[in-house]
């Protein structure tokens, strides 16, 4: 329980309300989406793998960039370029399996999807937290 609470404070503020933001949308498709959907474990499964990836890929995406703000410019330029191959493979990986276990694969992509609207939204979670952390 320390370790994992000194992990979460250790993490850089962005990072932060960037992954909030993923979990938030989450929370969102997942309420609007369970209505929609014929198979409603099936779909909150997906979203909940979609989200996890989302959330991984972000700390993997952070990870890389703090290292290659170290390395000079050409090698900092290859080091993103495997950054991003990687964390497509893996969200290309992650979508193969379930779709070959016959799961919902449209709530996966919806789950990665978070992340580019925790990106967007990320400013809006700043003066979110910045007004309740005044408030106290």
């Amino acid at each position: 329980m320390n370790r994992k609470s000194n992990f979460l404070r250790n993490l850089e503020p962005t990072l932060k309300e960037l992954m909030l933001g993923v979990f938030v949308w989450g929370v969102i498709l997942g309420t609007v989406g369970v209505f929609f959907a014929d198979a409603k474990i099936s779909f909150v499964l997906g979203l909940a793998a979609g989200l996890a990836a989302a959330e991984g890929m972000a700390l993997h995406m952070y990870h890389f960039i703090d290292r290659s703000l170290e390395m000079l410019q050409e090698d900092a330029g290859k080091h993103m370029a495997k950054g991003t191959i990687i964390r497509f493979a893996c969200a290309l990986a992650l979508i193969a399996l379930v779709w070959r276990l016959h799961g919902n694969v449209i709530a996966v992509f919806l789950g990665l999807l978070t992340l580019k609207l925790g990106a967007y939204t990320q400013p809006l979670m700043h003066k979110i937290l910045t007004k309740i952390k005044e408030g106290r």
